[in-house]
């Protein structure tokens, strides 16, 4: 069961700083509560049990058993994927905003 903190009111629940939100259909939940999570690549995704929208995409814990050093190229392959889950993660804001305003005229 969840417990949500009091506001200073005394009345309104404050939603836990762990807290996840859909902004595709404004369900929202603890991080460990419903979330459907599927585990891509080295990555977790965190997906709406609503309406199947991704909310978090998290990458998985390195291997203790290895350690990890730092080479250029290493950091070059981090900074290209790292540019490239953002140019996916705004292509698919602007696709959900205009697939929204289309569904609602």
């Amino acid at each position: 069961m969840t417990h949500h903190a009091v506001a200073d009111d005394g009345h309104t629940p404050v939603p836990q700083k762990s807290t996840l939100f859909c902004w595709g259909c404004d369900h929202q939940s603890p991080l460990d509560g419903d979330w459907d999570r599927r585990t891509v690549d080295r990555h977790v995704e965190y997906v709406c049990p609503v309406c199947a929208t991704t909310i978090s995409k998290r990458p998985l814990p390195a291997p203790a058993s290895k350690p990890m050093g730092s080479t250029p190229l290493m950091t070059w392959q981090r900074t290209v994927r790292t540019t490239m889950d953002i140019w996916r993660a705004s292509i698919d804001i602007g696709l959900s905003t205009v697939s929204m305003t289309t569904h609602r005229k």
